[in-house]
């Protein structure tokens, strides 16, 4: 073509995101001999899109010293990289610049703001914007429940809800998944059945695998173990292995083993690639002590290629996001970490009464090895950074890919 307007490369990088040919979209925008808002908002959209959370604020930045404005578009992409990364420094800074440069945010904005904050476990700020909000739709108010059970007040989801209902709005069915999984973590299992059932019978919605899945979670974390299992059997949607999933995690977290073998048998059935399935069969069997089906569980997960899902955890300080693993040593700050992880254990043994719970130590070694394997549990290690580098009164708040250990979670829950 000749010429070739920013439109026509606009349209290209579109045409291959929309393929999922992300580095040729990539390609194409550095190859621009000029780029217009559109190249910059579907380049930052993009990178969101295909995970590249941390790529989508550095080329927003770029976005920031080149000729053109941000605008609302950019700034909903740049709030979603935000919260998905759980940088509340971050999100601060966004909020601010968004209020600095008198943007009037329109209800998708403010919502993204809403979602940004609570994801980053600030749930205060995202009731205020919702509150400031001069109309709200259905997705505002989805995205304002959420964060009341970020803050573990999942009595006033409950409520919010009831009071859209109050507004003249009709739920859809994400607001039922999000008000289902408050129950679920609230442990208001009746409460979720009702849900459940005016879900479809007073608003005739469809039932989707996630509304099921939703309440297999709800039985399973509330120990109703065989009443998940009865309810996967009658479901009338064919289960798949999602949903066998979610009552294998919680039999393994009740250390139901029959349960656990049972739900696993299902799971790999329907998804045989499935490797991860032996690692979390291994983890029950090790909560049991039975060291002999730990080795054979991680011999197939071996054997399948698989391997285990590093825990990952991440701090935001100062704008600059830190990532700690279980045992790491690595960090230049590893001696004042360590001796600030000899404290906290000295005080919390002291004040709190903590005793190491040494079942969730899954390795065949003693007692004293167990407790010094669970005193260098990553999440540790974050907060010991967190105290180190912040000051008296800054809240920490420390994100992971995987569930909290129960050590770590009285640990952290009875005394910081």
């Amino acid at each position: 073509m000749a010429p070739k307007t920013a439109a026509s490369w606009n349209t290209l990088i579109n045409g291959h995101i929309r393929n999922g040919d992300w580095s040729s979209a990539w390609k194409h925008f550095q190859e621009m001999p000029r780029r217009d808002r559109i190249s910059w908002n579907t380049m930052i959209g993009a990178l969101v899109q295909a995970g590249g959370f941390e790529a989508a604020i550095s080329l927003f930045r770029e976005m920031q010293s080149s000729e053109i404005n941000p605008d609302e578009v950019a700034m909903v992409s740049v709030a979603s990289a935000c919260g998905y990364l759980a940088a509340p420094n971050l999100a601060k800074w966004i909020y601010a610049y968004i209020n600095k440069t008198k943007f009037d945010p329109d209800v998708k904005l403010n919502t993204a703001l809403i979602d940004m904050f609570a994801r980053c476990g600030d749930a205060k700020t995202s009731m205020k914007i919702f509150d400031g909000m001069p109309g709200k739709d259905v997705p505002a108010w989805t995205a304002a429940i959420g964060p009341m059970a970020t803050a573990g007040d999942e009595r006033r989801e409950i409520e919010l809800f009831y009071e859209m209902i109050g507004d003249g709005l009709e739920p859809d069915c994400i607001v039922f998944v999000q008000v289902l999984t408050a129950c679920s973590h609230g442990g208001l299992v009746d409460e979720g059945r009702e849900f459940f059932r005016i879900m479809t019978e007073d608003y005739g919605l469809a039932l989707h695998l996630v509304h099921y899945g939703c309440m297999v979670d709800l039985l399973g974390r509330a120990g109703l173990l065989e009443e998940a299992r009865s309810f996967v059997e009658i479901m009338p949607i064919e289960p798949n292995d999602v949903i066998w999933g979610a009552l294998l995690a919680a039999s393994t977290t009740r250390r139901d083993l029959e349960m656990a073998e049972y739900a696993a048998g299902k799971v790999l059935e329907l998804a045989p690639e499935r490797s991860g399935i032996h690692m979390l069969l291994s983890n029950a069997y090790a909560s049991a002590g039975r060291w002999k089906d730990v080795a054979a569980a991680r011999l197939l997960l071996r054997e399948k290629g698989g391997r285990k899902l590093p825990g990952c955890r991440l701090i935001e300080i100062e704008g600059v996001i830190h990532e700690f693993t279980s045992g790491d040593e690595s960090h230049r700050r590893w001696e004042m970490i360590s001796g600030m992880m000899e404290e906290m254990g000295s005080r919390v043994s002291v004040a709190g009464g903590h005793v190491a719970e040494l079942e969730e130590a899954l390795m065949d070694v003693g007692e004293e090895e167990k407790v010094v394997l669970l005193s260098r549990h990553g999440e540790k290690i974050a907060v010991a950074f967190g105290l180190i580098i912040t000051g008296r009164g800054v809240p920490i708040r420390v994100v992971k890919n995987l569930r909290i250990c129960g050590d770590c979670f009285v640990f952290s829950w009875r005394n910081f």
